[in-house]
């Protein structure tokens, strides 16, 4: 199988070098060429000069990492060259021009998923799989927070995209997979509100504080909060049912330190699901992507994201930030 990478900083180069492990025919190519070429020598794969040249070899697979504000832009040429699409998320900054490139996508007969990859995390996963364990779920509670400077250390955080409102930054878009999985667990929203602001003196143009409040349309209510200010990584999920509840809680990253409880009512004690302190980071890349290769060429359902519902959590999340523009705190 053919697989084309677009876009070559770490989440390209982590996709890139996935599928080559896999066993794909994987070309690379950035509008840094420079790059490109380095991650092409580094991880043995093709190196391509630009985009045109990378379709025109007809991969059947592309993968887009750039900035979410060029995710259609690339994702239309890949759907014409005749390439099933995986694009990292969010779908787009914007709404605009998403809808047409679904419509585009399903004339030429091709797939689109979005690439949230916390679906396949274990913590969100086995939080998916013991939901039947405790009774009618009522309410959920997540949370992200990592501070904006540590989370590429090796990089400007001024520079990076998601610090630019012009490129479809903040924590909102950036987190949006707490709205995805809780959307996954319960159904899609239809009803929110939102608090968001920039509490810090980092300089970025953008939220890096936000409350969403979501009822979704199974009934469940749940809240999200979001940051870029704390000085720890801490990531969690807590969900109540009528007959029990769940815990997820990860601290930290490169070592990430996860655990995942369950506490029923009938036992009147907790169990532990799983408990690590040395999390494999990358394992939920290549669970997401072995589906993109092979669910989507089989035809079958598949557990990932698809551009449909990525366009309606991007409503929500877009929604969200906009009532929250002029809120005071």
């Amino acid at each position: 199988m053919k697989i084309t990478v677009i876009g070559c900083g770490s989440i390209g180069r982590r996709h890139a070098e996935n599928a080559r492990e896999m066993g794909c025919q994987v070309s690379v190519v950035d509008i840094n060429t420079s790059l490109a070429k380095q991650v092409a020598t580094e991880i043995d794969v093709t190196f391509n000069e630009n985009v045109e040249d990378a379709l025109d070899t007809r991969p059947d697979k592309v993968i887009i990492a750039v900035p979410n504000r060029l995710h259609i832009h690339y994702a239309e040429q890949a759907v014409e060259s005749g390439a099933d699409v995986l694009i990292e998320k969010p779908i787009s900054h914007q709404t605009e021009n998403v809808s047409p490139f679904l419509a585009k996508a399903e004339k030429f007969n091709k797939r689109v998923f979005v690439g949230c990859n916390m679906r396949f995390h274990p913590g969100v996963s086995l939080l998916h799989e013991n939901l039947k364990n405790i009774g009618k779920p009522l309410f959920a509670r997540a949370h992200v927070g990592n501070y904006l400077p540590n989370m590429r250390p090796d990089s400007d955080y001024r520079q990076l995209y998601c610090s630019k409102k012009r490129e479809g930054g903040g924590v909102i878009l950036d987190a949006i997979h707490e709205i995805d999985y809780l959307t996954y667990f319960f159904n899609p929203v239809n009803e929110y509100s939102a608090t968001a602001a920039k509490l810090s003196d980092l300089d970025i143009d953008v939220e890096d504080y936000a409350c969403l409040g979501m009822r979704h349309k199974s009934g469940v209510v749940s809240e999200i909060h979001l940051d870029y200010l704390r000085p720890f990584k801490r990531r969690g999920c807590e969900i109540v049912g009528s007959k029990g509840m769940l815990l997820w809680q990860s601290e930290g990253k490169q070592p990430e330190k996860c655990i995942v409880k369950l506490y029923q009512s009938k036992t009147s004690e907790w169990k532990t699901v799983l408990r690590t302190d040395k999390l494999d980071a990358a394992k939920p890349y290549k669970v997401m992507l072995n589906h993109f290769i092979n669910d989507s060429a089989e035809g079958n359902h598949s557990p990932l994201l698809t551009g449909q519902e990525a366009l309606n959590e991007l409503k929500v999340a877009l929604q969200a930030r906009k009532s929250a523009e002029f809120t005071k705190l």
